[in-house]
């Protein structure tokens, strides 16, 4: 398990490459974050710079200002996105943190290139960016196929749910037997 203070210093680091992201955190100068995935938790404080410091002491000593619980079976969803994955979460405290760290967050894959560049040199930065881009793209079309898949054989193979149409039409066939039904009624009180 990575200690709160290393994943401090990692995203410091990345948030170093946008004084735009730092600017947005600066203002929750001392406004602490926890994010756990049981086992796994990690506590952090930002700084007045707009950086961030393990805030585990804090998070010991108070409740945090936002609270972020990941349960295990949404580890898949992280991958699929920031959205799906925030919804399989239990969020408490101060939204707006939130929305703004996740605002900052948004320039890190670029830093991430930047920071792998110091150490592989530019083009397989790049190469590894373009890669894990392409990862992400076939895990969101693999993710619309099993639905579109999943959604076809409900309604076609399996016969499980009814169209839309099917539906419209059968109500329409009840309302018309329905008046006939009333037509036949009054015939025979006729008779």
């Amino acid at each position: 398990m990575l200690p709160s203070s290393l994943i401090a210093r990692a995203l410091s680091r990345l948030l170093s490459h946008d004084a735009n992201a730092r600017a947005l955190l600066s203002p929750h100068a001392g406004e602490t974050l926890q994010v756990r995935m049981p086992p796994l938790a990690a506590a952090l404080k930002i700084t007045a710079e707009g950086d961030f410091v393990s805030g585990e002491f804090e998070v010991r000593e108070s409740t945090p200002t936002v609270s972020v619980e990941f349960p295990l079976s949404a580890l898949p969803l992280i991958a699929q996105g920031e959205t799906v994955a925030l919804r399989a979460a239990t969020i408490s405290g101060q939204a707006g943190l939130l929305q703004d760290v996740s605002k900052a967050f948004k320039s890190l894959p670029l830093a991430a290139e930047a920071e792998l560049e110091r150490f592989v040199g530019p083009i397989f930065a790049n190469e590894a960016t373009k890669l894990f881009k392409a990862l992400i793209a076939f895990g969101e079309n693999a993710q619309s196929s099993l639905q579109e898949a999943g959604k076809r054989y409900v309604h076609n193979e399996a016969k499980l749910v009814a169209e839309r149409d099917a539906v419209a039409q059968f109500a329409a066939d009840i309302q018309r037997l329905r008046i006939d039904v009333e037509r036949l009624r009054q015939r025979v009180a006729q008779i």
